[in-house]
């Protein structure tokens, strides 16, 4: 792979992936053209919501800008009533889990399909196999308008990490400690929805034969595919990235809220290990650096020619950056929701149980509200900032995505 190969992977946060739409449209949109790349990524990959993100932006590889502006469509078309539908059946899966209860009506539940979770995500699912011709991910891979494309979800009988990867050509396992399950495979709708699956919130996706859920559970940014595919270029999104974290009086009052806690769980769902996967990448980047200039252009090489003796992958350079949201997400959430515009759209019944969470306000209730809130009006302010957080990182995302002869001539 080339130094120039580049990727972006994009985390998961359940609602909040709207906000990576507005980051990936300015970046095709205004850094592309600017740096004379119409395919900005050649590698792609997502886990939870991320992973519909990606599929989206793989399915338009040949027009990356119509793939912006379809993505971006299609988070601020959500009508709440429709997306979020509390299901009967799969609800009924959950309840019936309790010990004492008749196994044959559980077994009866599972016969029609359930398998447990709060919402029917029939809809979404509906929606993205409208929106979103997958299997033109084939022909754009063929055409060299793409290198790869990866999604990561959670393997539910062993809890490994299963990396779904669709390539133009032959990669090598990359992984020797049994800690993955690689899948290489034409990915479609199924796949993006099996990554998105929050547990109890969404039920699992079975998949030939295999039940699979919200790759966050395990992977929330999916470095070690991209990186393995040959990315050497990175942009990193993730929509909790930058959330506020304050001690005040409000937030230890809080502590004790069963909603509170519900989404502070959800919190250590999506954000555990990023900062430490992008720290150790870069860190990594520093030590090659380091090397070459103690020890001469060489170093690279002969490090990674001792690595192959010892059976260990070769190190590469990876330049990263990492975008996320200037503001907090949670205090968003709760003003679109208690506005009399929300109230005049939303009158059913989830609206009202949104409504009920956000009278708590954005430090009790914040968090857990904004996952949840899959609004087109909401999906529309997180895409505005997520416009807006790109357009500030602008000039460090022309250095990231220029050619190597523009970067070299810059020097």
């Amino acid at each position: 792979m080339s130094e120039a190969t580049s990727g972006v992977v994009l985390a998961g946060a359940a609602a909040l992936g709207a906000y990576e739409a507005g980051v990936l449209d300015h970046v095709v949109r205004r850094v592309g053209p600017e740096v004379g790349r119409r395919q900005v990524f050649d590698i792609i990959s997502g886990t939870s919501a991320g992973a519909i993100n990606a599929a989206a932006l793989a399915a338009f590889a040949d027009d990356p800008a119509s793939g912006a502006t379809r993505l971006c469509e299609t988070w601020s078309e959500l009508v709440l009533g429709q997306t979020i539908r509390p299901s009967t059946v799969e609800l009924l899966l959950l309840l019936l889990e309790a010990p004492g209860v008749p196994s044959q009506v559980a077994r009866a539940l599972k016969i029609r399909g359930a398998r447990g979770g709060l919402f029917d995500p029939r809809s979404i699912t509906s929606l993205l196999t409208r929106k979103l011709p997958l299997a033109r991910v084939v022909e754009h891979l063929a055409a060299g308008k793409l290198q790869a494309l990866a999604l990561s979800a959670t393997h539910v009988a062993t809890g490994k990490v299963a990396v779904f990867y669709q390539t133009a050509g032959e990669v090598a396992p990359w992984t020797s400690n049994g800690d993955s399950i690689l899948i290489r495979t034409e990915i479609g709708v199924v796949h993006a929805m099996a990554s998105a699956a929050i547990p109890l919130v969404f039920p699992p996706v079975v998949i030939g034969g295999e039940i699979y859920c919200d790759g966050g559970l395990r992977q929330l940014v999916p470095l070690s595919p991209s990186l393995h595919l040959g990315a050497r270029r990175l942009l990193v999104v993730n929509p909790l990235a930058k959330q506020e974290v304050s001690d005040d009086q409000a937030r230890r009052d809080a502590t004790t809220s069963p909603l509170y806690l519900a989404g502070k769980a959800l919190n250590a769902l999506f954000l555990d290990r990023t900062e430490v996967d992008v720290a150790r990448v870069d860190q990594l980047s520093n030590v090659l650096r380091a090397g070459r200039r103690r020890f001469g252009p060489t170093f690279d090489a002969e490090l990674n020619a001792e690595l192959g003796r010892m059976h260990v992958n070769p190190l590469h350079e990876v330049t990263t950056l990492r975008i996320g949201p200037s503001r907090d997400l949670g205090k968003l959430a709760v003003e679109l929701v208690t506005s009399s515009a929300f109230a005049k759209r939303e009158r059913g019944l989830v609206g009202h149980a949104m409504r009920c969470l956000a009278q708590s306000g954005p430090t009790r209730t914040g968090d857990l509200l904004s996952y949840l809130l899959f609004d087109g009006a909401f999906a529309a302010e997180l895409i505005a900032l997520g416009r807006a957080d790109a357009r500030a990182h602008h000039a460090e995302l022309c250095e990231l995505f220029a050619a190597p002869e523009r970067t070299a001539r810059a020097g």
